[in-house]
């Protein structure tokens, strides 16, 4: 039976998207994709035997990464998907848009850079009748971004994020800069070539509290210490999650290394409890000894822990499948709630007639 589900989404797959099959991990199937009108190149890693499952669609941080989101010696996105796939779930990963179309527009702004595309990801997974209920996992700025994707995506069945932040992305870099000026300080720590523009930072967030620029001069000076163009960074401070929150009601899975060097948790996993923490279907776990990227901290690489060659921790791993999980089976117990409730109506409908 497992194998003739395989071979019928298979078939149905490759009548579709064209899909090549790759070998991987037993038990699970892997096939390559395309995402949207620019055809950007995925993976759609699917469990053999299960009926319908829940697909996970993987939403990159900040950069123009691979599918696999390889960062250094580690391949992010590729031990989630197939982690999860141990669990029963599928997952969609791709390349940004600007990693398979390059340069960067002069243009770009955070919808053309990332969300536009997680929405076609989205319509992908949509539009397959053997996959279920969609959830996003979100990776740092991912994680900034997810809420506002659900916001208008009512098929969206939860959030999970992965070290993202509910915070503005410029509170998020002057955090930084305090940061790693203290560990310069204290542990002799390089530090990265965006804390010189922290004085300009500290000037935008200080207008009124608003997160307007002062002048044209102040944000180009930004775009240019960030090295992001104009537009993208206009676009970010148009996002603002604690606006359209009471608006995303779907459960929320918020996750975080304790030893995170670039979303600090102090700030960021704080700032998600208070935002959600008055909510019974928010959960939050904070991992000891784990990085920005989900593996064992190194000190030894200080700021640059992406070029350890660890893996994704496997508890978090399962963490994540086991909470999506629950969350389908939650769904189910109402839904059998729901139909033997109509059919106890019926009845009585049926006894008084």
């Amino acid at each position: 039976m497992m194998r003739r589900f395989a071979i019928i989404f298979l078939v149905l797959l490759i009548a579709s998207q064209q899909a090549v099959f790759y070998a991987t991990e037993r038990g699970q199937s892997e096939y390559s994709i395309a995402i949207g009108s620019r055809e950007l190149y995925g993976r759609l890693v699917v469990p053999e035997g299960v009926r319908k499952p829940p697909v996970a669609i993987l939403i990159h941080g900040s950069g123009q990464w691979d599918f696999n989101s390889a960062f250094g010696g580690m391949n992010l996105f590729y031990d989630i998907a197939h982690g999860l796939a141990q669990h029963g779930i599928a997952s969609i990963r791709f390349n940004k848009r600007y990693r398979q179309h390059p340069p960067l527009s002069s243009d770009a702004t955070i919808f053309t850079e990332t969300i536009y595309d997680v929405h076609y990801a989205i319509d992908f997974a949509h539009d397959h009748e053997d996959l279920g209920d969609v959830f996003l996992i979100g990776f740092s700025q991912g994680g900034i971004v997810a809420p506002h994707i659900a916001y208008s995506r009512p098929e969206v069945a939860g959030i999970i994020s992965l070290a993202g932040s509910p915070r503005s992305f410029f509170e998020i870099v002057v955090s930084q800069s305090d940061f790693l000026r203290y560990m310069a300080s204290v542990h002799g720590v390089p530090v990265p070539s965006f804390v010189s523009v922290e004085f300009v930072l500290r000037q935008v967030l200080a207008v009124d509290g608003n997160l307007l620029p002062r002048t044209f001069d102040t944000f180009n000076n930004i775009a240019a210490g960030l090295g992001f163009p104009i537009p993208f960074m206009r676009s970010m401070y148009d996002l603002s999650t604690p606006d359209i929150i009471d608006n995303v009601q779907i459960p929320f899975l918020i996750l975080q290394g304790e030893e995170d060097l670039q979303i600090l948790a102090e700030d960021c996993f704080v700032a998600w409890q208070n935002l959600l923490g008055y909510r019974k279907n928010a959960t939050f776990i904070l991992y000891p000894g784990l990085n920005h990227f989900f593996a064992p901290h190194a000190p030894e690489l200080g700021f640059n822990q992406s070029r350890g060659q660890a893996r994704v921790d496997g508890q978090v791993i399962e963490d994540i499948g086991n909470w999506i999980n629950e969350i389908i089976q939650e769904k189910k117990t109402a839904t059998e709630a729901n139909r033997l409730r109509l059919r106890h109506w019926d009845r009585r409908v049926s006894l008084a007639i």
